[in-house]
């Protein structure tokens, strides 16, 4: 089948009014970016910066999304969570429609080649590089402008901080912040064998490893083969990131809960309609329970470990295995830090605050149904 069969055979050619114009863990809103990186070249006189080569890239939309039954047979291996790039007809007009394909997909290249004419076995380098960037995307474990930056960085791909110029400010607190916890542990796992100087000079070089990193006196003592370290680097500032934001998804938690307990739909109908709702919020509140303390729980645990291991001085082994087990983790991490966003973001837009006879029981039923759907798509083997 060509990829255009695929295409159409999928209906992928959809409309794209539903999608929030913004920028979040769950979705890289390309488009509002590019415009904002060529206003802002316009009135400085400069070229615009950009994430990509090819222009129509730039002004797609990306979205991780939950991959449904009917869409597994796209895909060589298993997958909960998969990247999909959305290339809007026109980036104006939204609601005109676009077609989208899967990054992981095994027909991939053959989407590129077809829809974008990007034919990477041409070999140019431009095609290469935003086959690159799209790739460090796909293990990007969210698409959070923080964790975007820190998993291109650690690929060898540079950013310049104002392509992110509308969240510009909370990245920059962000790393700020992840740095300001990240210091204190690797001055204390570095230990008293260099000066003030040369310690500074040290974190600065594990905090920018990369792939292309050849030499680590930390990284090396611990013993962490070199392809590894750029990987355990960026799982140790994404999970320092999630910390910091997951701070308040407590808050959120009971705010979704209240609203889900005194809620009351309208015409009830009969008995039977009215346990399978009450059956179903039940079913939502629990699977939004584990979700919640499978997700910030391994984060706590696994952030413990790490400083439990440098400041305990339980030595090497402790510690490489508290960043190896950071990295093998870090995408299940980002599966459910994304669904609990996703699915309390989508109820409390459709259900702001408590209510009575004022939704409609199909309809809630319908929405009830399809969010413990999604629930379930998390990650169960963090506890």
């Amino acid at each position: 089948m060509s990829s255009a069969s695929a295409f159409r055979d999928r209906k992928e050619v959809r409309s794209f009014h539903r999608i929030r114009r913004s920028n979040s863990g769950r979705i890289l809103n390309l488009i509002d970016l590019s415009e904002s990186a060529a206003a802002a070249a316009r009135e400085a006189g400069t070229r615009p910066d950009q994430l990509f080569s090819a222009n129509a890239l730039n002004y797609s939309i990306l979205a991780k999304h939950n991959i449904r039954d009917h869409e597994r047979d796209l895909f060589a291996r298993n997958l909960q969570v998969a990247t999909k790039v959305f290339i809007p007809f026109d980036p104006k007009r939204l609601e005109a429609g676009g077609r989208s394909f899967f990054i992981e997909e095994q027909q991939f290249k053959d989407h590129l080649r077809e829809l974008l004419y990007l034919d990477p076995s041409l070999g140019d380098t431009q095609v290469l590089h935003d086959i690159k960037v799209l790739e460090a995307l796909s293990r990007s474990p969210t698409l959070d402008p923080f964790i975007v930056t820190e998993c291109l960085r650690s690929e060898g791909i540079i950013v310049e901080p104002t392509f992110f110029a509308d969240s510009y400010a909370a990245t920059s607190r962000a790393s700020t912040d992840a740095f300001e916890v990240f210091k204190p542990l690797l001055r204390k796992a570095l230990g008293k064998m260099a000066t003030a100087e040369e310690l500074n000079r040290f974190i600065e070089q594990v905090w920018n490893v990369n792939t292309a990193t050849t030499s680590n006196l930390f990284l090396e003592a611990l013993q962490i083969p070199r392809e590894d370290w750029a990987g355990v680097i960026f799982a140790w500032k994404a999970l320092i990131y999630y910390d910091i934001v997951s701070r308040g998804t407590w808050q959120r938690l009971q705010q979704v809960l209240t609203v889900l307990k005194e809620t009351v739909p309208r015409s009830r109908g009969s008995a039977a309609s009215t346990a399978a709702i009450e059956e179903l919020k039940r079913s939502f509140a629990r699977n939004l329970y584990r979700l919640h303390d499978g997700s910030t729980g391994y984060i706590q645990q696994a952030l413990k470990n790490i400083v439990d291991a440098i400041l305990n001085d339980s030595g090497v082994a402790a510690i490489s295995n508290s960043l190896r087990d950071m990295a093998d983790n870090i995408s299940q991490v980002g599966t459910n830090v994304v669904l609990f966003e996703q699915l309390t973001s989508y109820f409390l837009y459709m259900y702001p605050k408590p209510s009575t006879a004022c939704v409609d029981c199909e309809e809630y039923e319908s929405e009830l149904t399809n969010l413990c759907e999604i629930a379930k798509l998390r990650d169960k083997s963090l506890r």
